[in-house]
């Protein structure tokens, strides 16, 4: 009876220990890999929204800064903006990649709406540049994260 007894301690015992191996060997991941897409769809609507204020900056005041002149570049920069918010919403565990994207496509809508007012002095964009560097760089920031995390075989949680 003793040794049943033991046979039986010790097999719960290895039981708890491999038991234990396991779970220490799981990773959990709490938000999405590293996208390359992801990354250089952000830095393509960067490089597209910087070339658009260099061009405004320049000709404030002028014919060539009237937003009238503008209206296809900012349904492309519409159209990217929301590919990239579907592929955000589309991956999984990726949720704030997708509600940064989201206020991107805000942040592009009240762009337009201010260059539809017309921008008469470069000092204006100030402001926007800002916005822009703020929004683009915290994409950049974490989508690099994730990179360098996964590179590494570490999780970050959401």
């Amino acid at each position: 009876m003793q040794l049943v007894t033991r046979t039986r301690t010790s097999l719960l015992l290895l039981a708890g220990l491999l038991l234990s191996l396991i779970v220490a060997g799981c990773s959990v991941q709490y938000v999405s890999r590293y996208d390359a897409v992801t990354e250089n769809s952000i830095t393509e609507i960067q490089r597209k929204v910087e070339g658009l204020l260099q061009h405004i900056e320049r000709t404030a005041g002028t014919q060539a800064a009237e937003y009238d002149n503008f209206v296809t570049f900012y349904e492309e920069l519409h159209v990217a903006a929301a590919m990239l918010n579907s592929r955000a919403q589309a991956l999984a565990l990726n949720s704030i990649t997708a509600e940064q994207s989201g206020l991107l496509q805000e942040w592009l809508r009240s762009l337009e709406s201010l260059h539809q007012t017309g921008i008469t002095d470069p000092v204006l964009l100030i402001p926007v540049r800002q916005q822009a560097e703020q929004i683009f760089v915290a994409m950049l920031k974490f989508e690099l994260a994730k990179k360098r995390q996964f590179d590494r075989g570490v999780t970050i949680q959401e």
